[in-house]
């Protein structure tokens, strides 16, 4: 599981417990879970960093897509935990 998977594993038993007990099987459905919010930060972070510059270097090309990553797992993680939101 990664660790998008655990967060919202750990979102779920102190926010939405019973719905964590509902679910058959919890350790697939965080897994599951955890990959598909991987994969909406990833082309999120993407969209946001845009193409990168001929006359870019490296620090600040590091800086531009860190700061993307972050914001893109800030708005798809604030997405993914509203209350009372089911997710699957």
């Amino acid at each position: 599981m990664n660790p998008y998977g655990t967060r919202m594993r750990e979102h779920y038993a102190k926010h939405r417990a019973t719905e964590l007990a509902a679910i058959a099987d919890p350790e697939d459905f965080f897994e599951q879970l955890g990959l598909q919010i991987s994969e909406e930060v990833r082309r999120l972070a993407d969209q946001i960093a845009g193409p990168s510059s001929p006359s870019e270097g490296y620090v600040e090309r590091l800086g531009r897509l860190t700061e993307a990553k972050a914001t893109a797992e800030s708005e798809v993680l604030r997405e993914y935990m509203k209350p009372g939101l089911s997710q699957g």
